[in-house]
């Protein structure tokens, strides 16, 4: 029995591998199908006129002028270059319709069952003329849905596109803290995450972020990674911006995924070079609150892939070990598998990100947002609390690859310490 489930796992861990590892190519080739799916849908009887060649195998064109587009984006972006307002629109509609086409497939589904249903009903009973007309019925409100679903979609994506995804919101929490809370009470700690210093961010978005975060009057920020988005990330022009962010106790950052992309050494050399944060890499610092002791551990980044992070990371057992015990500790990782750990270690709160909190996100039932960070973490976004460990993941401040964001707005964490009493009381 432990040979079978060794092999199922083994094989799950091969498949899941493989599949982020050749994510982006398929995803591609996904957004290429739906294109065309959605051509079909809305333009049938043009699509029939077509010679049958072109009507089975045009995916594979638009896959290969998606690919090529994409290539020449990365070249432009690695010499800075914008990509022009045309090329953005045609990423956009791109990506929208891949969502257009996964309804439409739902749309497909209902209309199948819906018909088999009844043509079993109808030839039970031998009413053949009753079935057709339920037939006709069934393709017309099916008709009907997927225009509608289409069009609501494609609303929902451009306000992403436009409005959303300039959305800036202050989340403010009062958590108590392990070992902590009573003689920490009123400490104010802001978390951003995910800025992404690239083709995607301009500096008076910067500029605004940074204003925010200064208005909020904190004792201690944390930027948990991915302060950079690529190796043309202009970090010589906007660390200076991000530098004049202030706080009583320090500011302290960590690297993401992105980082390490663009390349971790260079990343850290430009922030102790442009700015005065503290950067942890696998480091650990212990700050004395009014006479209180807080541990700071940060971790630099590590994982199988993009998506996923390492649940267990040797160095947090380590420092932990030597930190004193029964005292606060404050952790930092960009991604947000850490936390199993975190809570068998003790740690008090972790400040997590790397998600974006889906980037897009449909509200669901019980003030729940369902998103696309779920495929990849059980802590997609928000706060998490275990056996007396707190988890914030932080939306972020950034977007990477497309521009938009649909119920999951740029964020700014405030999390002040309560002392343990008033917790209770509240």
């Amino acid at each position: 029995m432990s040979t079978a489930i060794g092999i199922v796992t083994t094989a799950r861990t091969r498949f899941v591998r493989a599949f982020f590892g050749n994510f982006f190519t398929l995803l591609v080739m996904a957004i290429a199908v739906s294109q065309w799916a959605v051509l079909w849908w809305l333009f049938p009887g043009a699509m029939h006129t077509l010679p049958g060649v072109l009507q089975v195998g045009a995916p594979l064109p638009i896959y290969l002028l998606n690919r090529t587009l994409a290539a020449r984006t990365q070249r432009r972006w690695r010499v800075r270059t914008a990509t022009s307002g045309w090329v953005r629109l045609y990423y956009a509609t791109a990506f929208t319709s891949l969502f257009c086409a996964v309804f439409l497939l739902l749309v497909g589904i209902l209309w199948l069952s819906a018909t088999t249903f009844v043509g079993a009903i109808a030839a039970h009973a031998g009413t053949a003329h009753a079935a057709f007309a339920a037939d006709s019925t069934i393709g017309t409100f099916c008709r009907w849905l997927g225009n509608t679903g289409l069009g609501v979609i494609g609303l929902m994506f451009a306000y992403g596109y436009s409005i959303g995804q300039h959305r800036l919101k202050v989340v403010s929490l009062r958590l108590p803290l392990r070992n902590g809370a009573d003689t920490l009470n009123g400490l104010r700690i802001v978390q951003i995450s995910d800025i992404h210093i690239g083709q995607n961010l301009k500096r008076a978005e910067l500029e605004r972020f940074v204003a925010r975060v200064s208005a909020l009057d904190p004792d201690l920020v944390c930027i948990t990674g991915d302060i950079a988005d690529s190796p043309a990330a202009d970090l010589e022009g906007f660390l200076p911006i991000l530098a004049q962010l202030r706080a009583r106790y320090g500011v302290f950052a960590i690297l993401g995924n992105h980082d390490h992309r663009t390349g971790a050494d260079h990343v850290a050399a430009a922030l102790r070079r442009l700015t005065p944060f503290t950067v942890l890499r696998d480091e650990h610092v212990s700050l004395a609150i009014n006479g209180h002791p807080l541990h700071v551990v940060g971790l630099d980044d590590r994982g199988y892939n993009w998506a996923h992070g390492m649940p267990h990371v040797p160095y947090l057992e380590a420092a932990v070990a030597v930190l004193p015990p029964g005292e606060p500790i404050l952790l930092l990782c960009h991604r947000p598998d850490i936390f199993p750990q975190a809570i068998a270690e003790g740690v008090a709160l972790t400040l997590a990100g790397h998600t974006h909190g889906g980037q897009l996100a449909v509200p669901w039932f019980n003030g729940r947002v369902r998103n696309l960070a779920e495929f990849i973490t059980a802590f997609d976004r928000g706060l998490f609390e275990r056996d007396g460990s707190y988890l914030y993941v932080n939306c972020g401040l950034g977007v990477t690859a497309q521009r938009i964001r649909l119920n999951a707005p740029r964020e700014i964490t405030l999390i002040e310490v309560q002392a343990t009493a008033l917790a209770a009381a509240a």
